[in-house]
């Protein structure tokens, strides 16, 4: 399957996209999940106020010249990593939903136009600094670079110290990142020696979802495949993996009722966007009533709009939803 979605589910997946000031080094942020997971170390802004030149290598490979103290910072990208600095931002990417991490964003406005954005926009905020998509445009690149200076940061990477330790360098904040990183770290053992504590390393998992039609998230663009798969070692059934892998086709490829139960693994996640519950479209679909996780009332749910970004942030939440989802969904019989 490609990056085309569906007719119908554009809206859904963008959708979903949109939906996913600062306190003393000894305190703890509260990310909204129960559990001992490790708590978030909040962090302040330690750098002078001062300018201070600096030259820096983009991953791109381009050199940009900027004041790395500056605290006008406009944010079309990756702003749930940068903030999690204790870095104020003048706006960050609409897209990104803050409930719950609004103390982050003390003092930043969401921009109104972020993909595509509006340079006449980006310039009300007279900015010292641009943050931007790695996959930005060159074009798009020096349209931005006219009004300020430019820094790509990473887009796909799910290896925090690669995306930490870039932010960390651009400010000149080395030690926070590591700060940060080691939480990451810290975080995802933690995960991991809960699952094994669960009894999970036999079963296989299935993630459905509603995009237009019934259907199983792709392997690229959700961090929980990430989580799940890759950090915790979950199964998945070989024709599960071959579905969220297989970039040929249409994202999003409706499954039908008659084939839903083909793909039930041992365990059951409902991904919805929101929703705390499965959506009536799928709970009313004659294929999904007779999966055994629906009719023995085991079926795990999280709500997959944290899961488009990767931001530290968001960890405790990511990690919080996956534990509370996989005990519903490994009380297998």
């Amino acid at each position: 399957m490609n990056h085309t979605i569906k007719k119908g589910a554009a809206a859904v997946l963008l959708a979903a996209m949109v939906l996913g000031g600062c306190s003393s080094k000894e305190e703890t942020a509260d990310t909204g999940t129960a559990g001992n997971l490790r708590e978030f170390p909040v962090l302040e802004d330690t750098r002078p106020q001062e300018y201070k030149e600096n030259t820096f290598t983009t991953l791109n490979g381009d050199e940009v010249t900027y004041n790395m103290n500056t605290r006008k910072i406009v944010c079309l990208f990756g702003s749930q990593d940068v903030v999690a600095f204790g870095i104020p931002l003048l706006a960050y990417e609409g897209s990104t939903d803050i409930t719950g991490y609004e103390s982050f964003y003390d003092g930043a406005s969401a921009l109104m136009n972020s993909t595509p954005f509006s340079p006449e926009e980006v310039l009300s905020y007279e900015p010292e600094l641009i943050l931007v998509n790695q996959k930005m445009s060159e074009s798009n690149i020096a349209a931005l670079s006219k009004i300020a200076p430019v820094i790509p940061l990473y887009t796909d990477s799910n290896d925090f110290k690669t995306r930490l330790t870039y932010i960390g360098e651009i400010f000149g904040l080395q030690e926070h990142a590591q700060k940060l990183i080691a939480y990451a770290d810290a975080i995802r053992e933690e995960m991991v020696s809960e699952l094994k504590d669960l009894g999970l390393s036999d079963k296989t998992l299935t993630i459905y979802t509603y995009m237009g039609a019934i259907s199983i998230p792709p392997e690229r663009g959700w961090f929980m495949n990430t989580i799940l798969f890759d950090y915790a070692g979950i199964k998945r059934l070989p024709q599960v993996e071959a579905f969220m892998k297989d970039e040929s086709g249409v994202a999003y490829e409706a499954i039908s009722a008659e084939k839903l139960k083909d793909y039930e693994g041992d365990m059951v996640i409902y991904a919805g966007f929101g929703e705390k519950t499965v959506s009536t479209y799928v709970s009313e679909n004659v294929g999904w009533q007779a999966l055994n996780a629906v009719r023995e009332g085991r079926v795990g749910i999280i709500d997959i709009t944290p899961y488009a970004q990767k931001g530290v942030i968001l960890l405790e939440k990511q990690y919080g939803q996956i534990m509370e989802a996989l005990k519903t969904a490994g009380q297998v019989k």
